[in-house]
C-alpha cells in the first residue's frame, strides 16, 4: 500500500480547454506541460479495441490523443513522431471523474503497443457534463497503483464538496 503523501507528491495536474466550434479539440489552459500543448479527447473510440484484459473490467468511454510539435519538450517526446494516446476507461464506483487511462508513447519504430505504454496514470476530470474545459491529473508509473489514487482524489474532491 502506497502512503498517500507519495500519491499528493506525485500529482500533476493540467487544465484543457475545448477549441471553440470542436468536439475534440483541447488546448493546454494551465497546469503541468508533461502532454502535448493540443489534445484530441474523444467521448468514442477511433480504434477499434479487442474486449480483453482492461476492457473487460471497466467501459472504454473516450480516446486521448497527442503529438508533441517540435517546440515542446517532455519526458514523453521520445520517439518520432512524438505521439502520446491512452484508452480512456470508465470506472462507475467513482462518478465525479470521467476515467483514467495509461500514457503509451511512440516506440523506435514510430508506433505505440502495448510495449511503448509507460503505466504512467491519467484521470480526467470535468466541470461541466458539455467537456468544455477537462482537468488532468498526472502519476508518474502509477497505473497498478489505480485504486489508491482513484481512492485520493475521490477523498480530496469529496472534502471540498462537503
Amino acid at each position: 500500500m502506497i502512503e498517500e503523501k507519495y500519491i499528493q507528491a506525485a500529482m500533476q495536474e493540467a487544465w484543457y480547454q475545448r477549441k471553440a466550434g470542436t468536439l475534440s479539440s483541447y488546448y493546454h489552459n494551465a497546469g503541468c506541460r508533461i502532454l502535448p500543448n493540443r489534445l484530441s479527447i474523444s467521448r468514442d473510440e477511433f480504434t477499434m479495441v479487442r474486449k480483453k484484459g482492461r476492457k473487460l473490467i471497466h467501459p472504454v468511454i473516450g480516446q486521448l490523443l497527442g503529438r508533441f510539435t517540435k517546440n515542446e519538450e517532455s519526458p514523453l517526446k521520445a520517439n518520432s513522431p512524438f505521439m502520446v494516446r491512452t484508452q480512456i476507461w470508465h470506472i462507475p464506483e467513482y462518478p465525479l471523474f470521467i476515467g483514467y487511462g495509461s500514457i503509451g508513447i511512440s516506440n523506435e519504430e514510430g508506433k505505440i503497443d502495448r510495449e511503448s505504454d509507460t503505466e504512467d496514470l491519467i484521470i480526467l476530470e470535468v466541470e461541466a457534463p458539455d467537456w468544455e474545459r477537462i482537468r488532468i491529473f498526472y502519476f508518474p508509473a502509477m497505473i497498478k497503483k489505480l485504486e489508491e489514487v482513484m481512492t485520493h482524489i475521490s477523498n480530496k474532491f469529496t472534502k471540498k464538496i462537503y
